[in-house]
């Protein structure tokens, strides 16, 4: 909290609004100690905290969305009305390489893990409702999973918002990188094809060779 209460203080007493954004709140209490910062500051009724109900990129879709609409002189309770209404409209999945950080991570137990190392999957892992949840399972070397998993999203991709979709991963094969970028540049859909780095909380949870594409639906 001392931390969030450093970051806030300068904004705090300056009398500016602040909106920031957590992690869902099922996966961290990085909200709620923001909100217990806003309250030593005395600033709970300018600090506004939201909920992504996601994590990596899909809060980064968020953050973009809100940094434009400040820019346009929205207000922090206009923002935070906005944001609420997209929050659903987020899609984040992604593909693991390996089991192992999951399991490790308290995310997958052992008998599942082991089972997907014998078997050689890959799980799509999907975010929902703040929470990870994981949904088709394929087979295969990554390099070839991370394209048959793209290519899976094709139906719902063309549904997306134009503005932009994201690449993140968590170290993958500059090929294998360079081949989703092409492929979303093909569909020509987005406007905007951004790749960025997952942070050290999401690397070390789903460990090298993730990748997932995010996007905000129609």
């Amino acid at each position: 909290m001392a931390d969030a209460m450093e970051l806030f203080r300068p904004y705090a007493e300056a009398g500016r609004e602040i909106v920031c954004f957590s992690i869902s709140a099922g996966m961290s209490t990085s909200g709620n100690v923001m909100r217990l910062a806003a309250e030593e500051l005395g600033a709970s009724d300018r600090i506004k905290v939201i909920d992504s109900a996601n994590l990596s990129t899909g809060i980064g879709l968020l953050v973009v969305e809100a940094a434009i609409m400040a820019k346009n002189n929205r207000t922090a309770s206009q923002i935070v009305s906005e944001i609420e209404k997209l929050k659903p409209n987020v899609r984040a999945s992604f593909v693991v390489d390996t089991l192992t950080y999951l399991y490790r991570g308290g995310r997958c137990n052992a008998v599942a893990a082991m089972a997907g190392g014998v078997l050689k999957l890959h799980p799509r892992i999907v975010v929902e409702d703040g929470a990870m949840n994981a949904s088709k399972k394929y087979r295969g070397k990554i390099a070839s999973v991370v394209m048959n998993y793209v290519k899976d999203m094709e139906k719902d991709l063309k549904k997306a918002r134009p503005e932009r979709v994201f690449i993140t991963h968590s170290g993958c094969e500059q090929e294998t990188v360079a081949k989703v970028r092409a492929y979303l540049k093909e569909l020509d859909i987005f406007d905007e094809i951004l790749e960025t780095r997952a942070g050290g909380v999401v690397s070390s949870h789903c460990g090298p060779g993730t990748l997932g594409v995010l996007y905000i639906a129609k």
